[in-house]
């Protein structure tokens, strides 16, 4: 059987459809210039410049698959507030399919603000800050409820379901539930790319979690290749899982898949890294597209690296379009 060209591989993610569930996160960025030192404390002043709202979270995760032509809901809640709404209409302006995206007035809507500063001397700007004004509060029980309901009808429609829990307070016990039996009544697969401990997740068909993470579900640090192999055939076990990714920073990622043998990706492109935000979000939609066109999970993980190495050389959450990540693939696989 021959193997699909790259362009052909992206080409078929064009003609799938995805669901994305998740805390649906705001990340704003405020633009400044250092200016002088305070009077009243040994700080910086910063003149405002200019500010920028994208979608950040689950809705990250939304974008990363949109950029790559599949169709895309979003379930979960946002505030209803000037900042959620304006997240909404910047999905809806992507042709990301809000319908099931609820809007809670007692609740505001989670956001991120990075603070970057430059000088007249230096037109590069630096983040020199981070606020977040993270809502932590449970869902209400009624709205809960008519996520659920969503759930149940949206699931049988989509051909894959992206879960993705950055732990403020969309993915609880209930709404795990309601995902992975209906995603196995329906036969669909589920990417789990979570936070906080994986097994909360028992037999979704593919994670993509950081090292940190894995470390922090296993209990123990992983320090050497050995560790970390040991480790991956350990998850894959304990996860009754198909597919593990585990991204790594600067060490690329490793992939173990059932009945295979580890398979290693050095961090791709350059070293010029702007800013590594987001860039988990666009592994998991890349790599759950990349599965669902057929690709084998080693060529999968190929794809998803190379969207990474786009991504982390922009700034803030970003994504990464077919162009982009084919002249990364054709760069480092001469």
């Amino acid at each position: 059987m021959t193997t699909p060209s790259w362009q052909d591989s992206l080409a078929q993610c064009a003609s799938l459809r995805v669901l994305v569930i998740g805390d649906m996160v705001a990340d704003e960025h405020v633009f400044t210039r250092a200016s002088g030192v305070s009077r009243e404390a040994p700080l910086p002043v910063l003149q405002y410049i200019d500010r920028k709202l994208v979608p950040g979270g689950a809705t990250n995760v939304a974008r990363n698959a949109r950029a790559l032509g599949a169709e895309v809901w979003v379930t979960g809640v946002t505030g209803n507030d000037g900042i959620g709404r304006d997240l909404r209409q910047k999905l809806e302006n992507d042709g990301i399919d809000c319908s099931d995206l609820l809007a809670d007035a007692s609740r505001a809507t989670s956001t991120k603000t990075r603070i970057w500063a430059g000088g007249d001397q230096q037109p590069v700007q630096q983040q020199v800050c981070r606020l977040d004004r993270v809502e932590r509060e449970p869902v209400s029980p009624e709205l809960c409820q008519q996520v659920m309901a969503e759930l149940e009808n949206r699931i049988p429609q989509v051909d894959a379901i992206i879960v993705a829990d950055y732990e403020i307070s969309m993915i609880d016990d209930a709404i795990i539930e309601t995902v992975l039996q209906h995603a196995r009544a329906a036969q669909k697969p589920v990417t789990v790319d979570s936070h906080g401990n994986l097994t909360r997740f028992p037999a979704a068909d593919t994670f993509t979690p950081n090292q940190p993470e894995v470390e922090f579900t296993l209990g123990r640090t992983l320090e050497t290749r050995e560790e970390l192999e040991e480790a991956g055939a350990a998850l894959l076990e304990l996860l009754q899982t198909q597919v593990l990714l585990i991204t790594r920073g600067s060490e690329g990622m490793s992939l173990f898949a059932a009945g295979a043998a580890p398979y290693h990706i050095a961090a791709l492109g350059d070293d010029r890294i702007v800013d590594p935000t987001g860039a988990g979000d666009t592994v998991s939609a890349v790599l759950t597209l990349a599965l669902l066109a057929g690709l084998p999970p080693p060529r999968a993980a190929m794809l998803a690296a190379a969207a990474a190495s786009v991504v982390v050389r922009k700034l803030g959450a970003a994504v990464a379009a077919p162009a982009e990540i084919l002249a990364v693939l054709a760069s480092e696989l001469l």
